[in-house]
């Protein structure tokens, strides 16, 4: 119990945070979903056009076609930025093209030659525009960026990212646990919350609360982007009464 203790830490950011009363209709769900369209409208963010937006107590279903992969990731993020916003699901697809695997396939190794890539033994396959990457990389950061690298390309309709971690460190349950609070407290782009963080072997157990769906999300990310930390069990809550800015006004 002790140990356990040792390896929980607390992290508040911002006295902006502190909870305060809702205005009434504040996250009503049309306003969150004229919130949401407006963010997708004015975003420069190719190939969501097709995207259908609906909300049901504060959850965000994102419906529709978008032109690839990468635009859908896109529009969760921007979706989750919203104010009210306490979770997104995202059932749009690609429509399939008339691209080739062979083409496909082409496209996934030359977007893995970049410098990034070059100490990293990633395999891939492709079949009916369906990509799975296998291998292993060096950090987290590295097995995204090929992700997000490949969900750009025409014609992929998934991606199944197998690719194993290798990062390997000394430090221990508490110094792992540190180093996640510091991650999340960076001065450079903290991540706004009140959350705790438990270390359990290599996975990183986050609990708390925090403004936005997208904080969520970074928070997350910023977790795994610790050598040695493999895994995340993201316990976190969106709660939008730490959120006093307003949304945008409903449409007529």
């Amino acid at each position: 119990m002790e140990r356990l203790h040792r390896n929980i830490l607390l992290v508040a950011l911002g006295a902006w945070l502190l909870p305060t009363p809702a205005a009434p209709g504040t996250l009503n769900d049309d306003r969150i979903e004229a919130a949401v369209e407006a963010s997708l409208a004015g975003a420069n963010t190719a190939g969501i056009s097709g995207l259908r937006v609906r909300c049901e107590e504060g959850i965000l279903i994102l419906g529709g076609t978008a032109d690839t992969l990468f635009a859908i990731d896109q529009a969760v993020r921007l979706a989750g930025a919203v104010p009210g916003v306490v979770d997104v699901v995202a059932s749009a697809t690609v429509p399939p093209r008339s691209i080739p695997d062979a083409e496909i396939l082409a496209s996934v190794q030359r977007a893995l030659q970049t410098p990034s890539f070059s100490f990293v033994g990633i395999r891939t396959t492709v079949g009916y525009g369906r990509v799975v990457l296998s291998g292993s990389s060096g950090s987290y950061a590295q097995k995204i960026l090929a992700q997000r690298e490949i969900s750009r390309i025409p014609g992929v309709l998934e991606i199944k990212n197998r690719i194993t971690v290798k990062t390997e460190t000394n430090v221990s349950e508490e110094g792992l646990a540190r180093l996640v609070a510091a991650r999340l407290t960076s001065t450079t782009s903290p991540v706004a919350g009140i959350l705790k963080v438990a270390i359990r072997g290599k996975v990183a157990v986050l609990s708390g609360r925090v403004p936005l769906f997208l904080t969520r999300l970074e928070a997350t990310e910023a977790a795994l982007n610790i050598p040695g930390i493999q895994e995340v069990d993201n316990r976190l809550v969106v709660d939008p009464e730490l959120t006093p800015l307003p949304l945008q006004p409903a449409r007529p």
